[in-house]
């Protein structure tokens, strides 16, 4: 029997919580702090476009995430990261398109129409009826996609999904 299906963040109404931290779609940055926002724009490369941010309230730090195929992929890849410090301090990394998400339908509110949001949350389900899966790994692409990808296909197989 599947686990339950995740739930956007009650305190923020949209977005997925992960060890205090809040991640939402640039469509939905305004929930945010505007002042933390404005402050990490103000960081960000000239050619960089961010698709996800990453907030936390405890650090006040924010990220911006580029995960240019979001709205394609079920489990979009990140690849630069720009994270900016309350003191204005920034770092950019690049990930190379080696990490991904999951629960993507999280991160924006109830009718955005990126991406069919039905679909994303029956993604959410099949992912959260297979087992023996490493939490510690699955945000890894590689790790996602010999290990996992496999079990969901013969999952989606064997209900006719």
């Amino acid at each position: 029997m599947a686990r339950q299906l995740p739930h956007r963040s009650r305190r923020y109404g949209v977005g997925k919580e992960i060890g205090g931290a809040i991640y939402v779609h640039r469509s939905a940055e305004d929930v945010l702090p505007p002042d933390v926002i404005a402050r990490g724009r103000s960081c960000l490369p000239p050619d960089f476009e961010y698709h996800v941010l990453k907030y936390n309230p405890k650090s006040n730090t924010v990220s911006f995430v580029e995960a240019p195929d979001f709205d394609v992929a079920h489990e979009p890849s990140l690849y630069r990261v720009v994270t900016v410090a309350p003191d204005g301090s920034s770092r950019l990394r690049d990930l190379g398109g080696r990490t991904i998400y999951h629960h993507k339908w999280l991160f924006v509110r109830e009718g955005y129409t990126g991406f069919n949001m039905q679909e994303s949350q029956r993604r959410s389900r099949v992912i959260l009826a297979v087992r023996d899966i490493d939490p510690k790994r699955i945000g890894s692409k590689e790790y996602w996609a010999t290990h996992v990808l496999p079990l969901i296909t013969a999952l989606e197989g064997s209900d006719g999904s």
